[in-house]
């Protein structure tokens, strides 16, 4: 079994709590298709992380064994070393994501939504933990060794999940050293005063350091300033800003635009482009049948998800990829008709998909059984 994909149920519970205390305790309307959409973009990352992980751990160890200047052990007081160490490079790699496009592109998925609760925790690109490997090797440089740093990961990861809510008020004494809920709160807004602020993980100091802390002072509106972006596909969040920034390149005459595209922050245009306004499909109430079935399948879905992840271990990696292309897509098509952004032919659509991934484990079942045979 997969240990570390036991976080997920604990994940899911503060999702679901928070959603319970918020409907129930205070009557505030909840957004239950933000958090499927969410959950969808984190079973993608889930699973790309698996070869992630995988990479990322291979370059850590790699450049330690070879590169290293320090062996700097494994006293607790280099543990607590390599916390600030890992949280000073996240700084610099999350004040980067927002300033430099192409690496605005990954993160952007996090950002995108205009809602603001735990499940944003699940929103992460899997583009992100490719991104990360360049900024992190420096670590393993000074002497910390892999298994060191991707525990510091873990534990830094689950405290930035606990920072996605609404409900825990300022805490000014606690800000003056930590990353809490209100100034996260301030790092999602759009407002002007909250662009490009406060992108420490764990510790505020580096915020207040470097120029870039903000109290919480107003009302956070959530979301981003692009237009190019409409909430309801998933692939869509991961994938829109990479298809952005190829527009860009395309239609600008200047070569040096080209690059600037690339490397200047995400609201750089090339005087040479105009660009339309993207209008979002008008949203019309979904037939209860279809709505049912939706809403069944994205149940069906995610517990696969939730199976697969915890027990990969068992699985070959054809059955592993082949079953979670197929519960991912199913996750998918599921969000995209809560946001009625899949009505054209869905039974047909639908009849089609179950059919493929039929004929293909079909397939599968065959070419294991033949391999079978042929050893025997």
């Amino acid at each position: 079994m997969n240990k570390m994909a036991l976080l997920i149920p604990v994940f899911l519970l503060l999702v679901f709590s928070e959603w319970w205390f918020v409907g129930k305790k205070r009557g505030v309307r909840f957004n239950g298709k933000n958090v499927a959409h969410n959950m969808v973009i984190g079973a993608i990352d889930q699973f790309v992380s698996i070869a992630n992980f995988a990479l990322f751990f291979w370059v850590l160890k790699l450049v330690y064994d070879n590169f290293r200047l320090f062996s700097l052990g494994n006293e607790w007081y280099v543990w607590v070393l390599a916390y600030f160490a890992v949280d000073l490079v996240s700084y610099w790699y999350h004040r980067l994501s927002h300033r430099i496009a192409i690496l605005w592109c990954a993160h952007v998925t996090h950002h995108s939504s205009e809602d603001y609760n735990f499940s944003n925790g699940f929103r992460t690109s899997p583009f992100q933990g490719l991104n990360r490997i360049p900024f992190w090797i420096i670590l393993p440089i000074i002497g910390f060794t892999p298994t060191m740093l991707f525990a510091v990961f873990i534990v830094s990861g689950i405290y930035d999940f606990l920072l996605h809510t609404e409900h825990f008020p300022r805490m000014p004494k606690l800000e003056y050293v930590l990353i809490t809920p209100s100034l996260h709160r301030v790092h999602h807004g759009k407002n002007e005063i909250y662009i490009d602020k406060n992108y420490g993980s764990t510790f505020s100091f580096w915020d207040r350091m470097f120029g870039t802390f903000q109290e919480e002072t107003e009302a956070v509106h959530y979301g981003i300033l692009s237009k190019e972006y409409i909430e309801g596909n998933p692939v869509d969040a991961i994938f829109h800003q990479y298809l952005y920034l190829w527009k860009l390149i395309c239609r600008t005459q200047i070569w040096k635009n080209r690059l600037r595209v690339l490397i200047l922050p995400p609201n750089y245009i090339p005087e040479d482009i105009t660009l339309e306004t993207k209008l979002s499909p008008p949203q019309k109430p979904i037939q209860k049948s279809i709505f049912i079935y939706a809403l069944s399948l994205f149940i069906f879905s995610s517990s696969v998800v939730l199976l697969l992840l915890l027990y990969q271990d068992i699985l070959s990696i054809y059955h592993l990829i082949y079953l979670a292309l197929f519960a991912m897509s199913g996750m998918v098509v599921s969000v995209k008709i809560f946001y009625a952004r899949a009505r054209i032919h869905i039974v047909r659509n639908e009849i089609l998909r179950w059919f493929i991934f039929l004929m293909v484990g079909l397939v599968l079942l065959l070419v294991m059984d033949n391999e079978k045979t042929f050893r025997l």
